[in-house]
């Protein structure tokens, strides 16, 4: 049965359109809600390395992490790399780099931060005019050659902005191959996290949990076999910024395959179970208003999924068409709460 939550909402009118978009809620962080949307749009002046290492690792292995950079723009300018590791923020670098130029490092954790362990590195550049692509990889040296896992290979990885469920699909564990998961909680705000790992045909095998302080990142094993299985990723902590992992390593060679989580309405093998918000019916009583007047903007949301919404937020723009982005500005919000919005259900905003 559907409830209707009833608020009024009155802004003054500006130069431009209004947009609305149902969008979680965020916390303030030092790391802006913007900053975090813009790397989720794929902008090119920032990237994340979601798993980096400088430490020795199973079967006599040292891991390192191998990273190069490429300005390809008229500028020169200087980026900003922040590690993060199991604790939380671990230490910051300023990396100049020339206009044209590439820069590369062997061991980045231990070249530029001086760091023995593993974690994940933040990249981002003074502003979206200065772009800059990377490659990242994690390697051992070995008598047999070089075996490595890519991280990094020019696209940007989506963080996951939500508490909705993510997963990671085609997971095996065996004497031959090891999966490790992995999760950064990029947010102020902690995280509890649990990684619940299934057969194929959907049967739960383990549960792995994740404390997460903030901005901390932590990587695990799967212990149990599994064959071709899935992980499902559950949020169950304030923060709702999040990258999530999975890299399956060769026990004998130990090269790998990273592979990010998704996120979607549906679960492994068919099964629905997730919520779908939606924007219906925006409409404004004055569509045309002076600078200075008030209008009225109403709006419906709507759960089209077939799970329980977590708490979200409702958010206006004031906009020149019908794009969000950093130059727009946030004009008001309303509060959608999860309690309300069980599949089906909508809720009325005015």
């Amino acid at each position: 049965m559907s409830r209707r939550d009833q608020a009024m909402k009155r802004v003054v009118a500006c130069c431009g359109l209004l947009t609305v978009l149902c969008w979680p809620a965020f916390a303030d962080t030092p790391i802006p809600d913007r900053e975090k949307m813009e790397v989720a749009n794929a902008q090119f002046w920032q990237n994340v390395i979601p798993v980096a290492s400088n430490a020795p690792g199973r079967f006599g292995a040292h891991y390192k992490t191998r990273v190069v950079i490429f300005n390809p723009t008229s500028r020169d300018y200087t980026i900003t790399a922040r590690l993060y590791g199991a604790n939380g923020p671990v230490s910051r670098k300023d990396i100049s780099i020339d206009s044209g130029r590439y820069l590369f490092w062997d061991n980045f954790l231990g070249d530029v931060f001086n760091y023995t362990g593993g974690g994940a590195v933040w990249l981002r550049a003074p502003g979206e005019d200065d772009e800059f692509y990377m490659t990242a990889e994690v390697y051992t040296d070995s008598s047999n050659g070089r075996f490595s896992t890519t991280v990094v290979n020019g696209i940007i990885p989506a963080p996951v902005t939500s508490t909705e469920p993510d997963f990671n699909v085609g997971i095996t564990v065996n004497d031959s191959r090891r999966t490790n998961i992995g999760a950064l909680n990029w947010d102020t705000k902690p995280s509890s996290v649990e990684a619940k790992v299934f057969g194929p045909s959907g049967t739960l095998l383990q549960t792995i949990g994740f404390e997460l302080k903030s901005e901390a990142w932590q990587q695990k094993s799967i212990d149990t076999p599994v064959e071709n299985g899935y992980v499902r990723w559950e949020i169950n902590g304030e923060s709702e910024t999040h990258y999530f992992y999975a890299v399956e390593v060769d026990n004998a060679s130990n090269d790998g395959t990273l592979n990010w989580s998704v996120q979607g309405s549906m679960a492994p093998g068919g099964g629905s179970q997730a919520p779908d918000l939606v924007v219906q019916s925006p409409s404004v009583n004055d569509p045309a208003p002076e600078t200075g007047e008030s209008f009225t903007f109403r709006a419906t949301v709507r759960n089209r999924g077939d799970g329980q919404s977590a708490a979200t937020t409702l958010r206006y723009y004031r906009s020149s068409n019908a794009t969000i982005s950093r130059r727009d500005t946030r004009v008001g919000t309303d509060a959608v709460g999860g309690s309300t919005m069980a599949a089906p259900a909508t809720s009325r905003f005015d």
